[in-house]
């Protein structure tokens, strides 16, 4: 390689042919440094995390992510797995909390449904009063 850098003149006065090699190659290896260095011309790189000391990497398991029933079956339904999701992304497993259920919007809420098929929504005004309005049978 012609722009290999040589080892330091050592014994030979500065200003010496060698001494001016030196210099003109160093700043030749700087200067090229001045519009990034190519990732292609770093070698020897590990090629898993233990390689570079890393002990103590996270293990991505199916838990931990999202999958349809049928990708997932182990973790559906699960202590601590997840409620299974239908295809429009709603749980098919009720939910039991002992915390507080907290609907933000003004437009949506509880939605029932009716023995007779109808589907009601429950909204409640600056009062306090809840109303039911009748949302016909198609699933909201």
């Amino acid at each position: 390689m012609a722009n290999k850098l040589p080892p330091l003149p050592v014994g030979v006065a500065p200003g010496s042919g060698y001494w001016n090699d030196w210099y003109e190659k160093l700043r030749t290896l700087i200067n090229s440094f001045s519009s990034g260095f190519p990732f292609s011309s770093i070698t020897a790189t590990p090629t898993s995390l233990a390689g570079y000391g890393i002990t103590d990497a996270y293990t991505k398991t199916a838990a931990d992510t999202l999958l349809s029933a049928k990708e997932d079956t182990a973790n559906k339904d699960a202590v601590s797995g997840y409620a299974g999701l239908n295809s429009v992304s709603r749980t098919v497993k009720g939910v039991d909390t002992t915390d507080d259920i907290i609907t933000d919007s003004t437009t949506k809420g509880p939605v029932m449904k009716s023995p007779n098929g109808h589907y009601w929504r429950a909204t409640i005004s600056n009062l306090g009063v809840v109303t039911w309005t009748d949302l016909g049978t198609t699933k909201p």
